[in-house]
């Protein structure tokens, strides 16, 4: 009796395990489908077992579907784009695992941990990223570079690029770092400066200028640099047997990396009512943080979407203007090339015209794509390309 309730229970648990269990799909019957392992662990709650089990398998895909996503773009990219790929991804991993089956798991020390080998779909988290406009290609925001020191009561200022260990511990940065990388912003870490000959420059200024700042954050490869200061003060007591308060001042500005051009400023005061309450200042200056990352991340936002029209703005300089039929024609091809936009005018002179358009790939690439183009009764010629600009002479009859 005892050896057919064994075999029962075997039988049992084989058939519970083929039904939860998916064969994973190998490359090559899917080219789109990838095999990824990867690990889960969640620690166990009173006796729940099973629970455990199923909640490390859903940690265990949902890092498998995280792999799947790095492969795709890269680490910058997934960062500046973190909260998105969060919302779109994990309300329903299962949509982009074809199936699973566990390697190993273990119990001890109350954590549960699997490893499982999943068959993730590359091609549905790439049609998922395409649509909500994130990719390799696409840089929705700046990268921005923290420098912003700390001067905290009866303490000397620190910052991350003085001298010594104990310099390298602000806390509004990580603040500030929270709230912009929530809003698509790409937070660039400090180790990326270089070495520490770069910043011996700035070493004893714990607030350095416009241009050495802006050097800085070229050095490390980052679009703008967010400089500046929060300092805290102790208040007196409007009576005198009342606690002191705590002023925090936090200002800042943002500079664009090379240039050094000023872009944004946030400056603001918040008032802790008691200087012997460090979970109060913590939390106005928490507040203060998150006012000041919102704040200046429209300010960012702007001045970087303002900074991408310009730079996708190419300039025409046409000669050959005065055979009307030739230049409406070539306007018009003009406006059928992928990617151009906005086509105006600028100025029209006797065989002359300038024209700006919106095209995000630069000049060159779009006199190429209209050297291509076939013209009835004209051809053109481009003898001079820049950047941003070229020269196009309209040329009456087939060459």
């Amino acid at each position: 009796m005892m050896r057919t309730k064994i075999n029962c229970l075997w039988l049992g648990m084989l058939l519970c395990s083929l039904m939860i269990w998916q064969p994973v799909v190998r490359g090559e019957d899917s080219p789109s489908l990838k095999t990824v392992e990867a690990i889960g662990t969640v620690k166990i709650q009173g006796e729940k077992i099973v629970d455990a089990r199923e909640a490390a398998i859903s940690l265990a895909l949902a890092a498998a579907v995280d792999r799947a996503i790095l492969e795709l773009i890269p680490a910058e990219i997934a960062a500046a784009n973190f909260s998105a790929i969060t919302e779109l991804f994990y309300a329903n991993v299962n949509q982009f695992v074809q199936g699973y089956k566990v390697l190993a798991e273990s119990r001890g020390s109350g954590f549960y941990r699997v490893m499982v080998q999943a068959g993730v779909s590359s091609g549905a988290v790439q049609k998922q990223l395409t649509g909500a406009g994130i990719s390799q290609e696409k840089k929705i925001l700046p990268s921005i570079l923290l420098m912003v020191s700390d001067q905290r009561l009866d303490s000397p200022a620190q910052y991350w690029w003085g001298p010594g260990v104990a310099a390298a511990k602000p806390a509004a940065e990580p603040l500030l770092s929270r709230t912009l990388s929530e809003k698509g912003f790409g937070i660039v870490g400090h180790e990326l400066v270089g070495g520490s000959e770069v910043l011996i420059p700035v070493q004893q200024n714990s607030n350095p200028g416009k241009a050495q700042v802006a050097e800085i954050g070229a050095r490390a490869n980052a679009d703008m640099v967010i400089a500046g200061s929060v300092t805290l003060q102790r208040v007196p007591a409007a009576q005198e047997t009342g606690p002191k308060s705590v002023k925090i001042v936090m200002a800042l500005r943002v500079v664009r990396s090379g240039s050094g051009e000023e872009l944004a400023a946030f400056e603001q005061t918040a008032v802790a009512p008691n200087a012997e309450d460090p979970a109060g200042i913590d939390q106005a200056l928490a507040t203060l943080g998150k006012t000041a990352g919102e704040e200046l991340s429209k300010q960012m936002a702007s001045a970087w979407q303002k900074q991408t029209r310009k730079s996708a703005s190419v300039e025409f300089l046409i000669e050959g203007t005065s055979q009307l039929g030739n230049y409406s024609a070539f306007r018009s091809a003009l406006s059928k090339v992928s990617g151009v936009k906005n086509i105006q005018i600028k100025e029209m002179k006797a065989d002359k015209s300038t024209l700006t358009v919106e095209y995000p790939n630069g000049a060159r690439q779009l006199a190429d794509a209209l050297l291509l183009k076939p013209f009835d009764g004209f051809s053109i010629t481009i003898p001079e390309v820049t950047q941003n600009q070229m020269k196009v002479i309209l040329v009456h009859g087939q060459q």
